[in-house]
């Protein structure tokens, strides 16, 4: 089962949007895929390929303290020791208030408590989602909730949520949007791949953030392709990313130029190859997905 991830070594490249047309392509020709998106931290491919959710599940990943009033005699330990100033004392009540958002659940706090009137506890700290898409196809997405951390394990969760849903649904190809930057969710996300684009836009530090990015890629995965969105921006730095491409190995699957067109199709929450089939970006998406196609018929028969 091939896993397509799309990562970049920074936001606001054209991750989603790519993901999103990819995943209405492979829909149209084949009907063989599922979508993922892995940016748990600010999930947004749902938001342009809409669906009915079909079920979700609970992440319990992060550990927060829970204090047992009864037990506690105001000795002072746990606030004390807190060395992330999650404890706060209340005076009035001469007993501990732990604030949620910032307990990084150490479990100090429970050690040191001689009445034994705090437990570390696994809290909720997000949710996968499945969904049926408008146009035919799975999709999951997991979300944290907000002040959680260990994005990386909600990530594998919802990865293996994907991979269950796609065995079920005889899906043969599962394409991830993932997170940006260099992060544990990225590396998490980039786990497993059997083919990872990355997609960068012609700016001077589009080098420097397409390397981090590759740096992972490499790790993971053999099959690496670059994509150029807004490519028509600057003609050097499209030029001087087309040539780190050869200079790596990594396949130059396309380039998407600037498309006035795509910030609207974002804004109605619609696939650009869906909004406007016939645009300059749309046209492009075409092409990438066609060589895309034949990246992947050269790596099954290799």
């Amino acid at each position: 089962m091939p896993i397509i991830t799309i990562l970049s070594g920074k936001g606001g490249v054209g991750k989603t949007t790519l993901a999103a047309s990819l995943s209405v392509l492979f829909n149209e020709n084949d009907n063989n895929n599922i979508s993922i998106d892995t940016d748990v931290d600010a999930p947004n491919l749902l938001l342009i390929m809409k669906g009915k959710e079909i079920e979700s599940r609970n992440t319990y990943s992060s550990e927060k303290a829970f204090l047992n009033v009864e037990k506690c005699n105001g000795c002072k330990l746990c606030y004390e020791h807190c060395k992330y100033d999650a404890i706060e004392w209340d005076n009035d009540t001469n007993i501990p208030k732990i604030d949620r958002l910032l307990c990084e659940g150490c479990g100090i706090c429970e050690i040191v408590c001689p009445e034994k009137a705090i437990e570390i506890r696994p809290v909720k700290s997000g949710v996968i989602k499945y969904l049926e898409t408008e146009y035919g196809f799975p999709a999951i997405s997991g979300e944290l909730e907000i002040g959680e951390g260990s994005s990386g394990k909600i990530v594998s969760e919802a990865k293996q949520f994907g991979s269950e849903i796609a065995n079920k649904r005889n899906k043969d190809i599962i394409i991830v949007d993932g997170p940006p930057g260099i992060g544990c969710p990225v590396i998490s996300s980039a786990s497993g791949s059997n083919y990872i684009i990355l997609i960068s836009e012609p700016t001077p530090a589009a080098i420097h953030d397409v390397s981090r990015a590759l740096n992972i890629a490499k790790y993971f995965c053999n099959s690496i392709g670059l994509v150029i969105n807004k490519s028509d921006l600057n003609d050097k730095f499209r030029m001087e990313l087309e040539e780190f491409a050869k200079e790596n190995n990594i396949d130059f699957l396309g380039s998407i130029p600037l498309d006035k067109m795509v910030p609207n199709s974002i804004t109605k929450g619609i696939p650009i190859i869906k909004y406007a089939p016939d645009s300059p970006a749309s046209q492009a998406i075409k092409e990438i997905f066609k060589n895309l196609k034949k990246k992947l018929i050269l790596m099954k028969n290799a």
